[in-house]
């Protein structure tokens, strides 16, 4: 059984029931599967028997990612089984930053040795996930976020900015869309300009600066966040760094070397295991860090 599955992906479950002693009973069974998704519904897979006391069954194109659970029950003369177990579902479309070839040629392992393939895959997405905190993201996604007013800037919490979507301010119950007015070219009272570099956003009013009308959370700004999908080497180097440093710390008993190489924090001395991010992967990250001003 896999770890981690896909979108649109079938997935095999299995069980081995034994009776109350621990052997495979011999009489008859009533095995059932109950699978929770991740939103809550609950659905019972046709089981099938083996040999050797082995059931099997299987959830087809399963459709919703996140954590999916299931529960296997048998009953039967001296035997009240009970298994209970969960699997991972991506979603489409989730960052991995590298792929698990270029993974295992890091790593010095055997290509075709696909026995770690599993557990490879959950260090790429977990490296992911602690990259796109320090760096931003990279692919593009879709940010909705709440600023209060009373700033003649605010400032986005994830960068770099590919694109403001739109920027609606809100006095009391009446909402102002506000349209993006580059300098030079503004239109009316109700504008804004965008520095994408630094995630700012700028209240305009007739060219000049003015005031995001005062209060809490008022201010509703649309965008999208990302580099769209290019990854520097020096993102793509730390990022295999911190796998081989997350890899050697759970897989190689915390031994100091691994692939020919110390485990060390970049000046030779050695990481300790309190540590998800050795300075080596910080500096190799440091061109590419999310500006400040982020929240």
């Amino acid at each position: 059984m896999s770890l981690i599955y896909y979108l649109g992906q079938d997935v095999g479950l299995a069980t081995t029931v034994v009776d109350d002693t621990g052997a495979i009973p011999g009489g008859t069974l009533t095995v059932t599967l109950a699978v929770t998704d991740p939103t809550g519904a609950v659905t019972r897979p046709a089981t099938v028997a083996g040999t050797g006391g082995q059931y099997t069954a299987v959830i087809p194109a399963v459709a919703t990612a996140g954590v999916w659970l299931y529960r296997w029950t048998a009953t039967g003369t001296s035997v009240g089984f009970v298994e209970e177990g969960q699997f991972s579902v991506r979603a489409l479309g989730v960052e991995q930053l590298v792929d698990l070839p270029s993974v295992k040629a890091h790593l010095n392992m055997n290509p075709a040795d696909r026995r770690q393939d599993d557990e490879l895959q959950g260090f790429i997405l977990a490296a992911a996930d602690l990259a796109r905190d320090h760096v931003g993201p990279i692919l593009p996604e879709s940010r909705i976020e709440w600023h209060n007013g009373g700033t003649t800037s605010i400032s986005l919490d994830w960068q770099p900015v590919a694109s403001v979507l739109s920027v609606t301010e809100y006095v009391a119950a009446s909402a102002w869309l506000l349209t993006e007015q580059p300098l030079g070219t503004s239109t009316d009272a109700y504008g804004y300009t965008v520095d994408l570099d630094r995630g700012q956003i700028t209240r305009r009013a007739t060219g000049g600066a003015v005031c995001f009308p005062h209060g809490i959370k008022n201010v509703k700004v649309v965008y999208t966040a990302g580099r769209a999908g290019a990854v520097s080497w020096s993102v793509r180097l730390g990022t295999l760094e911190l796998i081989r440093h997350l890899w050697q710390l759970t897989q190689q008993g915390g031994r100091t070397r691994f692939g020919g190489n110390a485990l060390d924090s970049g000046d030779g001395g050695t990481v300790p295991t309190g540590f998800a991010l050795p300075q080596r992967v910080i500096e190799l990250w440091a061109p590419s860090r999310r500006g400040p001003g982020i929240a």
